[in-house]
């Protein structure tokens, strides 16, 4: 059963808060730009036949859009609740399977031929992902992971800054993450993403540019999926969604919109 959002376990990793709002997370988290799953597909060259492995699928935003290409997909998910959601989301696809565990320790007998992560490749043990990635494609097989980031890009500049206040008061261990927030021409591979082992062929890197709309209460929704601020003490949290909510209503007029980048890296096995 789903945990009550404004409950989280302070016990949790990061990457385990998710699961305690998988509805929410379903709901609020946006998808990615279309181009993205497009270039994937003609950059791996994954055809009819291809067998993909997709890890972290979360509630499946990723995982539908390539089901409705006809693919074999297996995706590995941590959370209970995550994989839940997806197996709701994706009941139609008869092609999908979903499995819960936890891909750092996950074994499997199967290869493939185009391993994907949508927001959830910064999550794996950096130590060991490439090589475990690696193992488990074909020859050539094509590694892709991209997420989305928010980023200055002109659309809610002013609601950032404005915001600022909001967090030094409310969230200050936030606040150092918000003024990094950077500007799209800026954005680049962050080391906790770079691809390092050498298994793979140098990663061809692009940057789609988009925004999206939301009113002041689908905003702070949208703001408690976030691990970090999902792991800041109740108090604190409930304060800054608080602040932030009535900022967007009283100085932005109910409704703000958010510039994203989603970050794409692709990279062949070298042979």
């Amino acid at each position: 059963m789903e945990i009550n959002p404004d409950l989280p376990r302070p016990s949790l990793l990061p990457r385990e808060t998710f699961d305690e709002v998988a509805q929410l997370y379903d709901q609020m988290r946006p998808s990615y730009p279309e181009e993205v799953f497009e270039d994937v597909l003609a950059l791996s060259g994954a055809g009819p036949q291809s067998r993909l492995l997709e890890i972290g699928c979360g509630t499946g935003h990723a995982t539908r859009v390539f089901a409705s290409h006809g693919f074999r997909i297996h995706c590995v998910e941590l959370g209970e609740n995550m994989a839940d959601v997806a197996r709701r989301n994706l009941a139609r696809f008869e092609r999908v399977t979903i499995e819960v565990a936890n891909f750092d320790v996950w074994t499997a007998c199967d290869c493939f031929d185009l391993v994907y992560s949508a927001s959830a490749f910064h999550w794996l043990n950096r130590e060991t992902r490439e090589q475990r990635i690696a193992a488990l494609l074909n020859r050539e097989g094509v590694l892709a992971a991209w997420r989305n980031h928010h980023v200055r890009n002109g659309s809610s500049d002013d609601f950032v800054e404005a915001a600022q206040a909001i967090y030094e008061r409310e969230a200050p261990a936030l606040v150092k993450k918000r003024i990094r927030l950077p500007r799209a021409a800026d954005l680049g591979v962050t080391e906790e993403e770079r691809l390092t082992s050498g298994l793979f062929e140098a990663p061809e890197i692009r940057v789609y540019l988009w925004c999206k709309s939301y009113t002041a209460a689908e905003y702070v929704r949208m703001m408690n999926t976030h691990s970090d601020h999902r792991l800041l003490p109740e108090e604190q949290r409930r304060g800054l969604l608080a602040g932030v909510e009535e900022l967007i209503e009283r100085r932005f007029g109910g409704r703000v919109t958010s510039d994203y980048a989603t970050l794409l890296q692709i990279a062949r096995k070298r042979d």
